[in-house]
């Protein structure tokens, strides 16, 4: 009876110790903004250099974009550069 009690404890901490195993390995999805200082330099290059948003993988969405505004697309990020005022925006995850 005591070797039977021993032996479920045994199991439960067992299985207590992969649970906690599998929460470390299995990474969380979280859809977040970008971070502030990620917005912060793509609106500073954006500003300053816009053809080097290229150089960094951002493609120019023609379909989006507008005499007056820039539109460009890196994945779920989006930068949109106005031309009528020095206006920089960046919007995704």
């Amino acid at each position: 009876m005591l070797t039977l009690g021993l032996e479920q404890r045994r199991a439960a901490g067992a299985a207590a110790r992969l649970f906690t195993l599998f929460e470390k390995l299995v990474p969380r999805h979280r859809e977040r903004e970008p971070r502030a200082p990620l917005r912060q330099d793509l609106e500073r290059l954006a500003l300053s250099a816009p053809h080097m948003l290229a150089d960094i993988g951002f493609a120019r969405d023609p379909k989006a974009s507008s005499p007056g505004r820039t539109v460009w697309r890196r994945g779920p990020l989006c930068v949109v550069v106005s031309a009528v005022a020095p206006e920089v925006s960046v919007s995704g995850p």
